[in-house]
C-alpha cells in the first residue's frame, strides 16, 4: 500500500553541466525542500561529492538499493548509479559520456516507476547535445521517457508534451524544437486541439479545476481577417471551435504581441502557442530564474528547471536553485494526487522492468 509521504526521484542531470550543484543547493541543509515528500537521489554519488566539496554545502543522505526505497525511513535517501566518473565529465564541455549516463538513469527511473518504487521524476538538466552523440535520431530527453515508458508498457497519453510554468501561468505550444521555416509542415488544426487538451489536462492535474485556455494567433494581428495570413482562419479558429465543443474553457484567440499581457494579468490559467520562442520569449522575460518545464501526458509527473545545463557557469558554484525548486514543487503536489501504478493497475507491471 502507497505511504503517505509520495516519493519523487531527483536525477543529477548531465555532470558537465549544473545539475549536481543545482541539487546540492537544493537539498543541502535545506530539510524543507524534502518535508512534504521522501526524496530519492538518482545518480553517481561521485558526482554529489564534487558538487558538495565546489560549493560547500552537504546533503544528509541515507544510501539504499533500489527495492528498499519505499521501506526506508528517511526522508532524503539516494541510489548510486556508478555510472559516471567526474573525472570523465569535465565542467562545461558536451560530453557523449554524460549523454549516455542521463539516458541510463531515465531508463532507470521509469523502471523504479513501473516498480512502483517511485511516484514522480524531477530532474536537472540534461544536455541534448550530448545525448545525441549517442542517439542521434533522438530529438530530446521527451522522446527517450516516452520510448522507456512504452517498452514497459507503461501508458503514456496521445496528448503529451511539455508545458511551461512560471509565476502559475502554464503554457504549452503547438510546435516546438522545428525551424521556423517548417512550421507550416508541422501546424494543423488537429495538433492545436491536442496541445488544448493537454493544457487542461495538466492544470486539472495541478488542482486548477476548469482552466481558462488562452490561444495565440500565428500572424501578425490574428491574420488581420485573411490579409496577413491564413491560418487563423483554416487552423486556429476551427480548433478552437472544436475544443469549445469539448468543453474546454478556451478564453479566446489572441495577438501573439498581447496575449501574455492578458495573461500575466490573471485572465488565464493556461496559453497555447504556436511555436517554440511565441512563448519562451515572454516566460524567460517574466521569471528565467525559477520558470519549470513539465512533461506532460505521462503515467507519472515529470519535470525539470525551464534553463539548460548552463555550461557557461558549470562549477563556479553560481546556479541558482530557484527553476529546480518550481518544478519539484510541482511535481511533488501531482505526486500527491496521481496514484502509482501498482495501485492502478498492479497486472500491469512488467516483472522484467529493469531497475
Amino acid at each position: 500500500m502507497k505511504q503517505e509521504k509520495p516519493v519523487v526521484c531527483v536525477l543529477l542531470g548531465d555532470a558537465s553541466g549544473v545539475g549536481s550543484e543545482i541539487i546540492v543547493k537544493a537539498f543541502g541543509g535545506r530539510e524543507s525542500a524534502a518535508e512534504n515528500v521522501k526524496v530519492v537521489l538518482l545518480g553517481d554519488v561521485r558526482v554529489l561529492n564534487r558538487a558538495e566539496e565546489l560549493t560547500g554545502k552537504s546533503v544528509g543522505y541515507t544510501l539504499v538499493k533500489p527495492e528498499d526505497i519505499r521501506t526506508a525511513k528517511e526522508s532524503l535517501i539516494m541510489v548510486d548509479t556508478e555510472n559516471m566518473n567526474p573525472g570523465e565529465a569535465p565542467f562545461g564541455k558536451v560530453n557523449a559520456v554524460c549523454g549516455e549516463a542521463v539516458v541510463s538513469d531515465i531508463k532507470t527511473a521509469c523502471g523504479f516507476y513501473a516498480k512502483g518504487y517511485i511516484d514522480g521524476i524531477c530532474f536537472a538538466p540534461f544536455n541534448k547535445e550530448a545525448i545525441r552523440l549517442n542517439y542521434s535520431n533522438t530529438a530530446s530527453e521527451l522522446e527517450i521517457f516516452k520510448e522507456e515508458c512504452d517498452a514497459l508498457g507503461l501508458p503514456v497519453d496521445e496528448e503529451s508534451g511539455e508545458m511551461n510554468v512560471v509565476d502559475g501561468l502554464w503554457t504549452t505550444r503547438v510546435t516546438s524544437h522545428i525551424p521556423l521555416t517548417k512550421l507550416g509542415e508541422y501546424l494543423s488544426k488537429d495538433k492545436i486541439v491536442s496541445m488544448i487538451r493537454l493544457a487542461d489536462k495538466s492544470c486539472r492535474a495541478f488542482g486548477i479545476e476548469k482552466p481558462r485556455i488562452a490561444v495565440a494567433a500565428l500572424n501578425p494581428h490574428c491574420g488581420e481577417g485573411g490579409l496577413c495570413g491564413e491560418e487563423e482562419q483554416t487552423m486556429i479558429k476551427p480548433a478552437i471551435e472544436e475544443g469549445r465543443k469539448e468543453g474546454y474553457n478556451i478564453t479566446g484567440m489572441y495577438s501573439a504581441d498581447t496575449i501574455f499581457v492578458h495573461a500575466f494579468d490573471g485572465e488565464a490559467d493556461a496559453v497555447v502557442t504556436m511555436y517554440h520562442d511565441q512563448g519562451q520569449i515572454a516566460l524567460k522575460l517574466k521569471g528565467f530564474s525559477h520558470a519549470a518545464t513539465i512533461i506532460a501526458g505521462f503515467p507519472m509527473p515529470i519535470g525539470t528547471p525551464a534553463h539548460g545545463t548552463a555550461f557557461d557557469i558549470a562549477g563556479t558554484g553560481k546556479v541558482s536553485s530557484s527553476a529546480f525548486m518550481t518544478a519539484f514543487d510541482i511535481i511533488a503536489k501531482q505526486a500527491c494526487h496521481m496514484p502509482n501504478l501498482i495501485e492502478r493497475n498492479p497486472l500491469s507491471i512488467r516483472d522484467n522492468a529493469e531497475v
